[in-house]
């Protein structure tokens, strides 16, 4: 009786030990979610989003999170958070996104704090500079472009924008002006209204992404919050909505979901309906006038300032839409799937394109940061490494773990966000991404040239094309029959530039999927060759017989370098406040390291990258 009495002791006492030890570990593997409540330091809220306030709760976290605000630029081979151009590295871009004002501004991503002041100081967001450096009818961002960049985004969708349902809600924060609907972020606290902190990132209308945009309030549970992803899940991907945390979903599918709302394509799609928005009534101030003249209808500065106020109008409805509506659940992305979106008549009538090509004419579709989709492709995403484990690996901060926050590139820490799975050291591991970015490069550049060399052959062919009669109308070329002869491969440009934008776009350099990136891309360098063969195709019908395609490389390319933005003509600065009128020649960026060069480095990779020029860029083999 005795030894049975012993032996149920000593199994109770080994269950219980590993009961305590799991309950160690399972707290030890979720960190973040212990102890927000027991603190009880602040109450957090959604009606409060700002990370100084959900901070006081954790501030480790927010210390990290925010650590690139003070920390020295860095640059990796084909990233990091110095916000270089990107035009002057890669000059062919101004070609690709001819007419669209990418062209003219696009920079190097500097971390998650930043990007809503670099949303707000862009050329891309400057209606007047944009207007009178070659874009006469860019109308102004919406705050559609606020859904991937502030942290205030869905209490603006729930509070600030008009309508009595989410729905209509939803649509109407989307569809008005980006300038109007950031005047509307409330001063909270301490903060008085229009005050520096209240256009600051420290919670003010300069805020990015924030706590409550992953995190349910004092639970810390993890969330979605934003309505286009949440649709785009729920409708074509399987998953079914949660009042609490956005979808239903594991804690694993969760630390990429969360990720997932912002790092993805997307397109604006017109409802076909009027929808009532927040205005300005700076619209009924016949003295504000835009650069070239015409009445301005808000005011591009982030404050209420001269007698203008909030009102009402009708404007254009139009909602973020992820074009999901061909991948189905636990299958990896393909680009035939934007494809088959694209192109079906639902959306190609009422969203034809992004942009219409300035050079060939042909309905451009921009593709903005696929992560999401390109990940869904690779080895880690099918063994079940999510988003955090790499770029939110567990330190340690003192006695505790922790996830960090300070989300960037896993090469900054990778015995952090690679060694808990992989043995190798950090140099092999190190070189064999660099490896494997390299040869995405390649491709990426081969197609990005050739397409280039498209677009100029495609450019000589409808100069020569509308000299022609038949090609003319009351005596001048005619674009639109231009176009008709020239349809299919109008539609190589544009299917063609979708894949080697999607590459370009992914911040991964294709690292997340390799395989696919290449796929992709070998894709894309055969539809500009084909379109460069159906252009000697037309020169044979018309006669053009010393037609000639190009093929142009790294040193014709660099002539297509624009450098730093400077403005073009004098222009008064209603950007921002106080602030003096800008002469021809003046620098666009007030800080020097912004839209600069990025480190020669860099170039001469690029320059060896292609052609490819293994002696000057292969890993020394005996590293590995």
């Amino acid at each position: 009786m005795k030894k049975v009495l012993f032996a149920i002791v000593v199994i109770a006492a080994v269950v219980g030990f590993s009961w305590l030890n799991s309950d160690i570990s399972n707290k030890k593997a979720q960190p973040d979610m212990a102890g927000a409540v027991s603190k009880d330091i602040v109450m957090m809220s959604d009606d409060d989003p700002r990370i100084d306030v959900w901070s006081k709760n954790f501030p480790e976290h927010a210390d990290m999170y925010q650590a690139v605000e003070t920390e020295a630029p860095f640059e990796t081979e084909f990233g990091g958070n110095h916000s270089y151009s990107k035009l002057i590295r890669y000059p062919q871009l101004t070609i690709l996104w001819a007419g669209y004002p990418f062209s003219i501004d696009a920079n190097e991503e500097r971390g998650h704090f930043w990007i809503q002041v670099d949303q707000m100081d862009t050329a891309r967001n400057n209606k007047d500079f944009l207007n009178a450096h070659g874009f006469a009818k860019f109308g102004g961002q919406p705050a559609a472009c606020m859904n991937c960049h502030s942290g205030w985004t869905k209490w603006l969708e729930n509070n600030a924008a008009l309508g009595t349902t989410p729905e209509e809600k939803w649509i109407s924060f989307n569809s008005a002006k980006y300038w109007t609907m950031i005047k509307q972020v409330p001063a909270l606290g301490d903060i008085k209204e229009n005050s520096a902190e209240h256009s600051g990132p420290h919670g003010g209308k300069r805020m990015g992404p924030a706590c409550g945009d992953c995190h349910v309030p004092n639970t810390m549970e993890l969330r979605v919050t934003r309505t286009a992803f949440i649709e785009a899940m729920s409708n074509w991907r399987g998953y079914q909505k949660d009042a609490t945390t956005g979808l239903k979903a594991t804690r694993s599918e969760m630390r990429t979901l969360v990720c997932s709302q912002c790092h993805v394509e997307y397109y604006f799609r017109p409802t076909g309906t009027k929808t009532k928005v927040v205005a300005e009534t700076i619209a009924s101030d016949p003295t504000k006038k835009w650069w070239n003249g015409t009445q301005k209808d808000y005011d591009e500065f982030d404050s209420w300032r001269d007698g203008n106020k909030a009102t009402e109008a009708e404007v254009n409805g139009i909602k973020l839409v992820f074009p999901w509506k061909q991948w189905p659940k636990n299958a990896p992305f393909r680009i035939e799937m934007f494809d088959e979106y694209y192109d079906e008549p639902a959306t190609r009538d009422i969203f034809p394109q992004d942009w219409q090509h300035k050079i060939t004419k042909a309905p451009m579709i921009k593709v903005q940061h696929p992560e999401t989709e390109l990940y869904s492709a690779g080895v880690h995403a099918a063994n079940g490494v999510t988003c955090a484990d790499c770029h939110m690996p567990f330190v340690r901060k003192g006695s505790t773990k922790v996830t960090q926050h300070n989300i960037t590139s896993p090469l900054k820490d990778i015995n952090a966000a690679c060694k808990s799975c992989h043995t190798q050291s950090e140099d092999y591991l190190k070189k064999q991404v660099s490896d494997i970015q390299k040869s995405i490069a390649f491709d990426l550049r081969s197609v990005e040239y050739a397409t280039v060399s498209l677009i100029m052959d495609i450019k000589n062919m409808r100069e020569r094309l509308g000299a022609l009669p038949e090609f003319q109308t009351n005596g001048k070329a005619d674009d639109a029959k231009i176009s008709a002869e020239l349809k299919e491969i109008l539609e190589l440009h544009r299917k063609g530039q979708m894949r080697g934008d999607f590459v370009g776009a992914e911040n991964s350099t294709g690292f997340h999927a390799p395989r696919e990136a290449s796929r992709m891309l070998l894709q894309a360098l055969e539809m500009a060759r084909m379109g460069q063969t159906k252009l000697m195709e037309v020169a044979v019908k018309y006669g053009f017989k010393d037609f000639k395609i190009s093929n142009l490389g790294f040193d014709d390319i660099q002539k297509f370098n624009p450098g730093e933005i400077t403005y073009k003509v004098d222009l008064e600065d209603s950007h921002q406040a106080g602030k003096p009128g800008h002469k021809a020649g003046d620098r666009f960026y007030e800080h020097s390291n912004i839209n600069d060069a990025p480190a020669a480095d860099k170039l001469e990779l690029d320059k060896n990258n292609k052609p490819y020029n293994f002696n000057k860029i292969d890993p020394k083999l005996s590293s590995y």
